[in-house]
This record gives C-alpha cells, structure tokens and sequence, in this order.
C-alpha cells in the first residue's frame, strides 16, 4: 500500500514539474536536494519529509492536496456547491449577482 501511495505521490511530482517546463535539476536545486534524491521521489522509491513536500508544493505552485491526494483544489468546485446548496434559497440570486461582479473584475 505505502508503496503505490509512493509511487502516485511520485507521478503527482514530475506530472507538476513538467507542466511547469522546469527540469528535474532546477526543481532540485530549489528545494535543496539532490537531482538523484528527487528523481528516487519521483519514481516513488523514496518517500519525502514534510519539509521537502512544502518546498515542492510552493516551488511547483501546487497544493499538498494535488502532490498528496490527487485532488487538485483549483478545480475542486464542491466546496463551491455546499456552500450554495446551504443558503436560503431567497439569497441565490446575490450569491449570483456577486459571483458574477468578481468574475468580470478578475478577468478584466
């Protein structure tokens, strides 16, 4: 079990480092271990201290969530949903109102 949990932390990693375009060496350089360690990491033959999982969440812009668990929180819409499914429904259409307002300001 520990093994494939290792094995799939390890896909999460290089999956993330590669979208990012940064090579193994530069992703190792910045979170101070060697190219050989992380790339044990990567193919999940080594497992990683919290310290080196925080350094490469905030180098690869990622969540401990997604290198973890495989839930990537930037597309997790559910927390989203409980909240709007909670609310009476008399305030949905400001729930709507505001969500829109933000989305436009965001993407002008």
């Amino acid at each position: 079990m520990k093994k494939m949990l290792d094995i799939q932390i390890g896909q999460r990693v290089r999956t993330k480092r590669e979208q990012k375009k940064m090579s193994r060496e530069k992703l190792a350089e910045c979170i101070d271990v060697s190219p050989q360690f992380l790339a044990q990491i990567e193919l999940g033959r080594r497992g990683m201290s919290s310290a080196t999982l925080f350094k490469i969440c905030n180098a690869l812009s990622s969540s401990a969530d997604y290198i973890l668990l495989g839930k990537d929180r930037e597309n997790d819409l559910s927390s989203f949903y409980e909240m709007l499914s909670n609310l009476d429904p008399k305030y949905l259409i400001y729930a709507e109102d505001l969500l829109k307002t933000f989305i436009l300001a965001v993407n002008k």
